[in-house]
């Protein structure tokens, strides 16, 4: 008699999902054999094909040599509500980088943000690189992490050079930047 022992497979699997790790799982098989006439069951046999292991998407920091200026939920004269992203102060001309792979929904002057180009992620998290001094990409283009996106500027609403960048898991909902990257392993 073959006893299926897709439960523990099962619970496996759905740990390492947990952990950020899918797994294609449509040819494994893992099964024993149960002694029905006393004897002591024979010992499971595996088999195993196809496990693919996707890695998540890398991460890394949008700019070098910064230091951090404005941060998430502040309030000054300078924002008409609270600090709605994550500044990161730079010499104007630095590469800004995308920070995780995504699509170009938007790369053009937007007002306050001066020029923006915007990166959706694959679960449709938006991804706001602002006052840009050149963009560097175009709408509908797939980027890569640390692909160059643009410089950093001091167009829009600025005191002077640099990117500030804003995590909006739904176009109108910011939320901080900083436990964003950190969630991701980064230090800002």
């Amino acid at each position: 008699m073959r006893m299926p022992l897709h439960s523990h497979l099962r619970r496996s699997l759905v740990g390492s999902a947990a952990l950020g790790i899918i797994l294609s799982t449509s040819s494994l098989s893992v099964t024993a054999q149960a002694a029905s006439d006393g004897k002591a069951p024979a010992r499971p046999k595996t088999v195993a094909s196809a496990v693919t292991i996707e890695p998540l998407p890398q991460w890394v920091l949008p700019v070098s040599g910064y230091h951090l200026t404005g941060t998430f939920g502040a309030s000054s004269s300078l924002w008409s509500t609270t600090h709605t992203g994550l500044d990161f102060a730079a010499p104007l001309g630095t590469p800004i980088v995308s920070v995780t792979d995504g699509v170009v929904t938007e790369a053009a002057y937007d007002g306050a943000y001066g020029y923006r180009t915007v990166i959706r992620m694959a679960d449709g998290t938006e991804l706001w690189y602002c006052h840009q001094n050149s963009l560097q990409t175009a709408v509908g283009e797939t980027v890569g992490a640390g692909e160059v996106i643009g410089e950093v500027g001091a167009t829009g609403n600025v005191t002077g050079p640099h990117l500030h960048l804003e995590v909006r898991p739904t176009p109108d909902v910011p939320v901080d930047p900083y436990a964003t990257l950190v969630e991701h392993g980064l230090q800002p």
